[in-house]
């Protein structure tokens, strides 16, 4: 297999297993917004969620973090050659962001509907303590790991690929430097607690991440086959 090949079929799983759990996550919180913000009703939202939560975090894990490694080792094999520095430290960027939100998708897929499955069988006083172990869980997870640390992290690969792309290609770099700028401010708004701003900012987020996947795919079906 090609270093071509393999970022193909990378960007392909991404695109697919990674819009597929944004459906799955959007199902499970009821295509309603509020639930996101009150985990203490979303642990409430029944079997049905907890099992679409399930496989949305799931699908998050092979669409969103397993393949960005992938990609950020081909993109380092092919870029590194035109600064050595920026290549390796954007890449050890990109490997942090893999393994750090890969991790918070893997506990919240076994534990989160776990914690869901169980308020429904718990008693009154049972529930309370299950609803704060839920609340705790996801907060640490899609606040601290997804829009925390995961956005510095995936913000300094997008600043170093942005750059890197530039003599060859102006307008993906530019959309690469947005991604890299947009994840900046995304994680600013979410440290200082603006949840307006954050939510907004990330649906433009995804649609540019997934314009972005496209782009890069076009430009792999594009290269010449090299090894």
């Amino acid at each position: 297999m090609t270093l071509r090949t393999t970022g193909i079929a990378a960007l392909l799983v991404s695109i697919i297993a990674g819009l597929t759990s944004t459906v799955l996550f959007a199902a499970a919180y009821q295509f309603r917004p509020e639930l996101s913000q009150e985990p203490t009703r979303m642990v409430a939202a029944g079997a049905s969620s907890a099992e679409l939560l399930r496989w949305g975090a799931v699908l998050d894990l092979f669409g969103y973090y397993l393949p960005t490694a992938v990609l950020a080792y081909v993109l380092w094999r092919q870029l590194r050659p035109r600064n050595p520095l920026i290549a390796d430290l954007s890449t050890m960027a990109a490997v942090g962001y893999a393994l750090a939100g890969g991790a918070g998708a893997s506990v919240l897929a076994v534990f989160g509907p776990m914690l869901m499955h169980a308020y429904v069988e718990a008693g009154a006083t049972e529930r309370v303590v299950i609803a704060a172990q839920f609340a705790t869980l996801t907060e640490v997870i899609m606040r601290s790991i997804w829009q925390f640390l995961d956005g510095i992290l995936i913000g300094a690969w997008w600043l170093g690929i942005g750059l890197l792309l530039r003599p060859d290609h102006p307008r993906l770099s530019r959309l690469t430097l947005v991604l890299s700028g947009g994840a900046a401010v995304g994680t600013f708004a979410n440290l200082v607690g603006l949840s307006l701003v954050r939510d907004i900012l990330l649906g433009v987020f995804f649609i540019l991440w997934t314009a972005w996947w496209i782009s890069l795919l076009v430009v792999f079906v594009r290269q010449r086959q090299t090894a």
